[in-house]
């Protein structure tokens, strides 16, 4: 397969910068602008060709308005998924840590998800400015980070069964209710009125367990469905939702056994 090139909602080819660069207030969905060229170098963030490690970071540059290069490497067109077109160049982008999800910013070449969205969230003005906040954003962004893996250890199971997605929704709950209590405590946001780097993480780990419990998520946890609904309203997040660059299937790689693209949405309830 061919390696995949999108750009954000705010990007057009070849980018002509401004002296200001245009935000999500200023530019409706699709608007084609012109800038004058300071520099040529657009942020690029490479990963595979799904939602997964990297839509939180996607989130967070749509909301800044950032232009970005989306690369999306493919699985290859064959019998069976293939990692080849990633392999091809992974040693040859200068990165310490080789892997994708991986930020090209400038001369800050970097990998790991969440210090992608620390890296960003510190760069945008999106990071908690005072020590009691940044403890209090660190412990949801690790309560998160739980139950995301939770999520994806279910998923690729090599023996998923609809009983074992159904236990794990039983088994997820306590977590899921501590978060709720939290941004009860401390809300409507992650550090309380601004919006952090967390709250895109937190909501895409949201939506992987909606996805795998529609029912459930919606009846059995109302305060964690208004902050899906509050965080996917947000500026230039709401726009992106909506436009044809969110791909809102699959989330896992195909080598999973649920939530990938040869799977169909698990039954909306147990």
């Amino acid at each position: 397969g061919v390696c995949r090139h999108w750009t954000s909602l705010y990007a057009v080819e070849p980018l002509i910068r401004t002296e200001t660069p245009p935000n999500s207030a200023a530019l409706g969905v699709g608007t084609a602008f012109a800038f004058e060229l300071t520099t040529a170098r657009m942020v690029v963030l490479g990963y595979w060709d799904i939602r997964g490690l990297a839509e939180p970071i996607r989130y967070l540059l749509a909301h800044v308005g950032v232009p970005f290069e989306d690369k999306r490497y493919g699985f290859g067109d064959g019998p069976e998924p293939s990692r080849d077109e990633w392999l091809a160049v992974k040693y040859k982008l200068d990165l310490d840590f080789p892997n994708v999800p991986y930020l090209i910013d400038g001369d800050v070449r970097m990998t790991q998800s969440q210090a992608i969205l620390r890296y960003l969230g510190r760069k945008h003005g999106l990071a908690p400015k005072d020590e009691e906040t940044l403890r209090r954003v660190d412990q949801l962004e690790h309560q998160s980070a739980d139950v995301l893996w939770s999520s994806v250890r279910l998923c690729y199971d090599p023996d998923y069964t609809e009983e074992k997605r159904c236990q794990f929704l039983v088994d997820i709950a306590d977590k899921l209710k501590q978060i709720e209590a939290y941004l009860k405590k401390y809300g409507p946001f992650g550090a309380g009125k601004s919006v952090t780097y967390v709250d895109f993480h937190l909501y895409e780990t949201l939506q992987v367990i909606k996805t795998l419990g529609p029912s459930t998520f919606r009846k059995g946890y109302p305060t964690l469905v208004e902050y899906c609904d509050r965080v996917a309203a947000l500026p230039g997040l709401k726009e992106y939702l909506a436009s044809d660059r969110f791909k809102a299937w699959p989330f896992w790689s195909p080598f999973a056994k649920a939530l990938a693209a040869q799977n169909k949405p698990p039954a909306d309830d147990c």
